[in-house]
């Protein structure tokens, strides 16, 4: 185990240069980014956050902030690009992501995407090559907001671990689309055919097919992540509170969501949640059968509502503190705290499958932990680990984040080094 660790410690994905042009509020801009710690500094609405932004993007092609792709082309252009340059297990890498606006239109027309000099047809190629983990203030939302955020979280480390994950997911997606059209058809009709439901059962078998490894995948991350979770969450409460989180089917009891995956109703019952260590010991032909059931048991309502209640597009996960839920009696203090353990879960996961520790991306959340907090995290981290931290100001922060550290300021999308003395 302590040469695991390590060799873990030994590597660290480095970033060398961040190249920006018509990114948000950038026009154009080559930012050298140190070793170890970088640290941009500014006031809100000046570029820090967009700057971590596009190195998510780079990494995997997407934001988690921008509603439409054609968001992140600055206004009154009609391209940008991200290029970032770094090291990864002892060899220089590069990305390149470009996105075109159509014409007259505020859609993407177009994207370009390079690994190491190479075109690809999609941004899945950039996947698992700049790997990072972020904690921002948005992140908040895995406690607080609704099944969609938790979901996203999950499939999106996964897709790091494991890129062909998505193949899984576009096909649900697929079957999704089209059994939705059928539901409609049949609704329509006004009755069900014989035809018809050869026809649905068809699509259930699919759905419970896909369906099936995507929860399996979901669970076994789960499984994965809680143990260290739930170690940090007790270093953070002073090994007072205990994290448990079950896998909820919310086909079972028919809560419903809001367009922006909002729950709407009241949290789950113990008839439709599964512990996440007892589900794992599921195989995917047992959760294919639950699911096929679920869909049985509701085809009616389906057919009625013209949509597909059942699978784990609707699915979320429950997070309980010594066995009540986080979302509804969670301080604003043990929320926050939890959320800082499933980003160190997520971290040390990441770390372990690749054999080398991601770059952190720590957008405006440092000054916000007492001293004692920053302690813990810094300790969670390995020391070669690079981080690129934002903050408006340096009061606050534990010593140990200064030290060595690179600092930037940015004001309205540029970017200027600090004299350390002037720190």
């Amino acid at each position: 185990m302590l040469e695991v660790e390590q060799r873990l410690k030994a590597n660290a994905i480095e970033i060398k240069l961040v190249r920006l042009r018509n990114f948000r509020n950038y026009g154009a801009a080559a930012v050298p980014v140190g070793a170890g710690k970088t640290i941009l500094i500014g006031e809100n609405a000046q570029g820090k956050s967009n700057f971590l932004e596009a190195i998510e993007v780079a990494g995997s092609g997407r934001s988690r902030r921008a509603a439409q792709d054609a968001d992140l082309i600055a206004w009154g252009e009609k391209q940008m690009s991200v290029e970032v340059s770094f090291r990864r297990l002892g060899e220089d890498e590069q990305v390149f992501f470009a996105i075109s606006r159509q014409p007259g239109a505020s859609r993407v027309g177009g994207r370009q995407v390079k690994v190491n000099g190479v075109s690809h047809s999609s941004a899945r190629a950039l996947i698992g090559h700049l790997v990072t983990v972020g904690f921002a203030s948005q992140d908040l939302n895995l406690i607080r907001g609704g099944p969609a955020y938790r979901r996203e979280w999950m499939d999106g480390i996964i897709l790091r671990l494991r890129p062909s994950f998505h193949d899984v997911l576009s096909s649900y997606a697929k079957v999704v689309v089209q059994r939705n059209r059928l539901l409609k058809t049949l609704y329509e009709k006004g009755r069900v055919a014989v035809a018809d439901q050869d026809q649905l059962l068809v699509w259930d078998r699919q759905l419970a097919r896909f369906g099936s490894q995507i929860v399996k995948a979901r669970v076994r991350l789960l499984t994965e992540l809680l143990p260290g979770a739930r170690e940090f969450q007790s270093h953070l409460s002073g090994q007072k509170e205990r994290l448990e989180a079950d896998y909820v089917f919310r086909s079972l009891e028919g809560r419903e969501e809001s367009e922006d995956g909002q729950l709407l109703v009241a949290e789950p019952t113990g008839r439709d949640c599964l512990a996440a260590e007892s589900l794992s010991r599921y195989q995917e032909e047992e959760i294919a059968g639950l699911l096929s059931r679920m869909l049985k048991e509701r085809r009616g309502e389906e057919i009625a509502r013209r949509q597909t209640l059942v699978g784990p597009h609707r699915d979320d996960v429950s997070l309980r503190l010594n066995g009540v839920s986080a979302v509804t009696f969670a301080s604003q203090g043990q929320q926050r705290s939890l959320v800082l353990a499933l980003k160190v879960a997520e971290l040390r996961r990441l770390t372990a499958a690749a054999g080398e520790s991601p770059v952190l991306l720590l957008d405006d959340v440092l000054a916000e932990l007492d001293c004692g907090r920053q302690r813990l995290l810094m300790s969670a981290f390995s020391p070669q680990a690079q981080t690129i931290i934002t903050t408006t100001h340096l009061a606050g922060f534990e010593p140990e984040w200064l030290e060595d550290a690179t600092i930037y300021s940015v004001a309205r999308g540029e970017v200027e080094a600090v004299d350390r003395g002037r720190v």
